[in-house]
């Protein structure tokens, strides 16, 4: 059994985040946690994908058991329409999302069942222009800095909540972005969000920031909620984690 964490709190997220690049995992150890579909779905991806996946969701497990208080294999997971990965219901009422790009992986987990999270990388994109009018609406557009970097920065940070957003409410990018509005200033905040029958809420939070200068990543959750940004806490040897987890900022709520 790895390290134990205590449950967040009933209105907390707790957000964790791993650097791939500097990552001690041991991967075949990792691979063990998977299941056969999990494997299976591995071993269709090219080499960097695959060992991206197999890190990814070991992770998932193993933060998931470390709440849980049992073993990284023996947490199970439903699927939702969309393919989004839920608890079963043996676990029913701890909610998780992950996300990942290029260096790093975002984990959210709290108690709301609506709760999303993204993570882009600051890389340059051919069709910038093309995306900011697929999914940016007339009001976000006119927000958009000229000079090219701060353009594609602005546009990244509105993208990231939207697909939180969309995650959070189990749609992904099924729906289109334009149909969700953002505005970032002074603080992130939901003005339109996404009209799905089954989401009953209201009351939503988001968060915005950066886990270096090279990325931007999103929370999304569908209640009021303090955020509390973890580093990622080591990987276990065999049998034993290599420390315990710490939080970043003294576990305080996570600020632009």
């Amino acid at each position: 059994m790895p390290f134990q964490l205590a449950l967040p709190q009933l209105q907390e997220t707790h957000l964790w985040q791993l650097h791939l690049p500097t990552t001690t995992a041991d991967l075949t150890l990792c691979e063990s946690w998977l299941s056969p579909t999990e494997r299976d779905r591995a071993q269709r991806l090219v080499q960097s994908a695959r060992h991206q996946f197999i890190v990814s969701r070991a992770g998932l497990r193993y933060l998931l058991a470390a709440y849980l208080g049992c073993t990284p294999t023996a947490v199970q997971f439903d699927y939702g329409a969309y393919g989004r990965p839920q608890l079963s219901h043996t676990w029913a009422g701890l909610q998780f999302n992950l996300a990942h790009s290029g260096s790093w992986v975002i984990y959210g987990v709290g108690h709301c069942q609506w709760l999303g999270v993204d993570v882009e990388q600051l890389t340059p994109r051919q069709r910038l222009e093309a995306l900011i009018q697929r999914c940016l609406t007339p009001v976000e557009q006119a927000t958009l800095p000229h000079v090219q970097t701060e353009r594609l920065e602005r546009f990244i940070q509105y993208w990231t909540v939207k697909e939180a957003h969309l995650k959070a409410v189990g749609l992904g990018l099924n729906y289109p972005m334009t149909a969700v509005q953002v505005r970032l200033q002074p603080t992130p905040q939901l003005v339109t969000p996404a009209q799905a029958a089954e989401v009953s809420t209201t009351q939503w939070q988001t968060q915005l920031w950066c886990p270096d200068a090279t990325a931007i990543a999103a929370a999304c959750v569908g209640q009021p909620t303090r955020f509390v940004r973890r580093d990622w806490p080591g990987w276990p040897d065999a049998d034993e984690c290599e420390r315990s987890p710490k939080a970043s900022q003294d576990d305080q709520p996570i600020t632009g």
